[in-house]
């Protein structure tokens, strides 16, 4: 595993470990984080904090299983894994607030991250939002 790997693994493994503060050491002070699909971006340690505590609020049980890292010289990484939990708190959003729904969501995600001197310095996370919004009864 290089560098690179191991940097954006501590960033995604930290959800399963429940440990905010070990994502938090790897991002850079600067680092611009957009969530593509909710046009919301999180900027530094603190915007991670943040979504950290939204997400963990809104799923408790909530998982984050890496299942393919994709390394380049230049120290971007491309990270695909799986995020599931149960719904039981309210999830606040750019959206709106949706409450707690009781249900059950697993979606696919993509985190496209630059890493340079073992920090995220930027990325951006894809996934189908409309997979996440049926899966909690928002949409038929």
């Amino acid at each position: 595993m290089n560098d690179i790997e191991r940097t954006v693994r501590q960033f995604h493994e930290s959800w399963d470990l429940r440990d905010p503060e070990r994502g938090v050491a790897v991002i850079a002070e600067d680092c611009r984080f957009e969530d593509v699909a909710r046009g919301e971006a999180q900027t530094g340690p603190d915007g991670y904090r943040m979504d950290y505590h939204r997400w963990r609020a809104a799923f408790p049980d909530g998982e984050v299983k890496v299942v393919n890292v994709i390394t380049g010289a230049d120290g971007w990484a491309v990270v695909e894994f799986l995020n599931r939990g149960t719904q039981t708190g309210p999830l606040h959003s750019s959206l709106g607030v949706f409450p707690p729904s009781g249900r059950k969501m697993e979606v696919r995600y993509c985190s496209v991250m630059r890493v340079q001197d073992g920090k995220v310095v930027e990325g951006r996370d894809y996934y189908d939002s409309a997979s996440i919004a049926r899966q909690q009864g928002l949409v038929a």
